[in-house]
């Protein structure tokens, strides 16, 4: 029989250093409940070590990234972070792991990496839908120069808070430079932005998914928007969508427009 758990959970690892081959223990967790432990959604969120082991014989740190449920029970959203993309994970795991009433309500998505399923919090806890988020994000990388996307790699680029105080309902797209390490700019993602994107999208999404991510852990992600907006792109092409191309041509007017129109923050 399972062993039912209420919520957060820790487990300790026994690990081998890459660097001396010795031997240590690393305490970490496989379920987050940042609703009841309000203390760790912060680690989570603003502590980049909290995934990482230091070995007790040399000194080397090493990033570890291990399976971990996040539950969020008063927005409704959980987000499992899987580093191994072939480990299926379902809502009947959840059941079976927390042996609690009903959780087919809840949005569920999964993340491979910390930095994307910190990313993916944020974008769930804004109340937004968080593929909005995504569809923004790569479109408004698209609008870089090619020499722009070499001085700002798309493996640095992220969504963040837009200010310091930690709103969640006001995110921002941040662009690290390659050469200045900690460096970048950062830009809102307006509510303008947001309407106007899942007014144009959304009844798209619903069509071709209308069940997405109720019940079953999917990534929505930066190549998954990527998908999409190739898919967008190709359809507008044809004759009878002369309207629909208009439309989003003048989102991506509007994109350019409220993302880049400021002048640069740096972070």
């Amino acid at each position: 029989m399972t062993e039912q758990r209420s919520g957060t959970d820790s487990v300790t690892l026994q690990l081998t250093c890459p660097a001396c081959g010795g031997q240590g223990a690393f305490a970490t967790w496989n379920c987050i409940d940042g609703t009841r432990t309000p203390e760790l959604r912060q680690r989570l969120l603003h502590d980049e070590n909290l995934f990482f082991y230091t070995c007790p014989q040399c000194g080397a740190k090493i990033h570890v990234e291990t399976t971990c449920l996040y539950i969020d029970r008063e927005r409704h959203f959980m987000v499992w972070h899987v580093p191994d993309p072939k480990t299926a994970v379902s809502l009947g795991d959840v059941y079976r792991y927390l042996g609690e009433a009903d959780f087919s309500a809840y949005r569920c998505r999964s993340a491979l990496t910390w930095g994307e399923w910190r990313e993916k919090i944020l974008e769930l806890e804004s109340g937004f839908d968080d593929r909005m988020y995504e569809i923004i994000k790569y479109s408004a990388y698209q609008l870089l120069k090619p020499d722009q996307q070499k001085q700002l790699p798309l493996e640095m680029y992220h969504i963040d808070y837009a200010k310091d105080d930690g709103n969640a309902a006001d995110l921002a797209l941040v662009f690290m430079e390659e050469e200045k390490k900690g460096q970048g700019y950062v830009y809102a993602v307006t509510a303008k932005l947001l309407t106007m994107t899942q007014e144009l999208y959304l009844p798209l999404l619903q069509k071709v998914t209308p069940h997405a991510g109720e019940g079953k852990f999917e990534r929505f992600s930066y190549a998954w928007a990527g998908s999409f907006m190739k898919y967008v792109l190709a359809a507008i092409q044809q004759p009878n969508q002369a309207e629909y191309r208009r439309l989003v041509t003048y989102w991506l007017e509007t994109l350019g427009q409220e993302v880049f129109h400021a002048d640069l923050t740096k972070k």
